[in-house]
């Protein structure tokens, strides 16, 4: 349940509940109107977690979820997930059982969504960007509160975590591409960055909600044009920090590495500016360095690729990989990159009317987000492959479900 202290909801996801068994299987007592979610289904991790939780927030329908990662080497709710599924658990007034680390089936049963001061702390290095994956759709629909229809979020754990977009992509791609596509009032500020394995890193959002009975538009997303201009932006923080008169930080190689390579295939006539920045003591928990690459189109289209410093390859590996990757989704010819396709099936699965992207081959978080979508909700997705001979995207259609704010529940 949501907790109130000091005028703000307070959640502490991980060091709320722990317990030492391997795995929770206990069964749980569900409503008899509760949507039932197989936690195995395709990709068969977190997403599943965050879209099935924010979806039954916003629809105000109880979810039971079983089988939660099965097919992972450690089955069952880490810390990140817990924390995801407590802070949907307050944002909603609701009531969550199974809420225990390695538990394997849980049940969600949300209540209102009203405006306030809310917080979520993994504990831990979790992604601060994943909590706010799972929070952003609810805090559309919320409800005014005394006047209120602004709601503030303050998250902190990991901001550049592995198997997570980094901070940097939810504020120079998501969130910008959601603010175009939907016209929604969203806001970010990064406090602090923080890294594996002790996070410390603070980021806040805030969303004003829906008008009474609004819904989020459909949208067209299928040109994708000529790439004009590219930014990378990096960072390098604690001992991956250059010194005075050496040579460049680790970030600084990334990029020298990642440039050479998009020069190489785009040639010189596109833009490409370079911002590397050597975080403080203030700025920065801890040790780490990453690179994001911004591609701008013709039509306004966003496309990124990131890398974060890890053991066992070189800044030039890094930085040439994920320029790699960047070519790989410009070549594709989408209009969004293989990152976003995935993110925004549950906005296009919400809209009323139907909406269209174009992208590379879909991924399985993208075929995941599309069967869970279609099991909770009356959207129907579409997907049409290249034509044979032809160089040209897939593309992903959605007639929505047609959510009103405050139509449910």
């Amino acid at each position: 349940m949501g907790h109130q202290k000091s005028g703000k909801h307070q959640h502490r996801g991980a060091q709320r509940e722990r317990t030492t068994s391997t795995q929770q299987s206990i069964q749980l007592p569900k409503p008899e109107n509760a949507i039932q979610i197989d936690g195995s289904i395709k990709e068969g991790g977190g997403q599943i977690l965050r879209n099935a939780a924010a979806l039954s927030a916003i629809m105000c329908t109880p979810i039971s979820v079983e089988k939660i990662r099965a097919g992972r080497p450690k089955p069952g709710l880490r810390p990140q997930h817990l924390a995801g599924l407590r802070l949907v658990e307050s944002l909603s007034s609701g009531r969550l059982s199974g809420g225990q680390e390695s538990s394997s089936n849980i049940v969600l049963e949300p209540g209102a969504l009203r405006c306030g001061d809310y917080d979520s702390n993994t504990g831990t290095a979790g992604s601060c960007t994943l909590l706010a994956q799972a929070a952003l759709p609810c805090l559309l629909f919320f409800s005014p509160n005394g006047g209120r229809d602004t709601t503030t979020l303050d998250l902190r754990g990991g901001t550049d975590a592995a198997f997570a977009p980094p901070v940097g992509y939810m504020q120079h791609i998501l969130l910008p591409m959601l603010r175009r596509l939907l016209d929604i009032n969203v806001t970010e500020k990064l406090e602090r960055r923080g890294f594996y394995p002790k996070g410390g890193g603070h980021m806040s959002l805030a969303v004003r909600c829906l008008a009474q009975g609004a819904k989020l538009p459909a949208f067209n997303l299928t040109e994708s044009g000529d790439v004009s201009s590219i930014r990378v932006h990096a960072f390098a923080a604690g001992k991956l920090k250059g010194s005075p008169g050496g040579p460049p930080c680790v970030a600084g190689r990334m990029v020298a590495s990642a440039v050479g390579v998009l020069r190489q295939n785009l040639g010189p006539d596109v833009n490409i500016t370079t911002e590397v920045t050597e975080e403080t003591e203030e700025s920065a928990f801890g040790d780490g360095a990453g690179m994001l690459m911004v591609a701008t189109t013709t039509e306004g289209c966003l496309l990124g690729a990131s890398a974060l410093a890890e053991r066992g390859k070189t800044s030039d590996e890094l930085g040439e990989g994920a320029a790699k990757a960047l070519l790989e989704d410009i070549y594709a010819g989408g209009a969004v990159d293989c990152w976003l396709q995935d993110q925004l099936i549950i906005f296009m699965a919400l809209a009323d009317g139907v909406s269209s992207i174009t992208c590379s081959r879909p991924t399985l978080h993208t075929e995941t987000a599309i069967e869970l979508a279609e099991t909770m909700t009356a959207a129907k997705f579409t997907l049409k492959s290249p034509t044979p001979g032809l160089q040209e995207p897939w593309t992903i259609t959605c007639k929505g479900a047609a959510i009103a704010k405050g139509a449910l529940g």
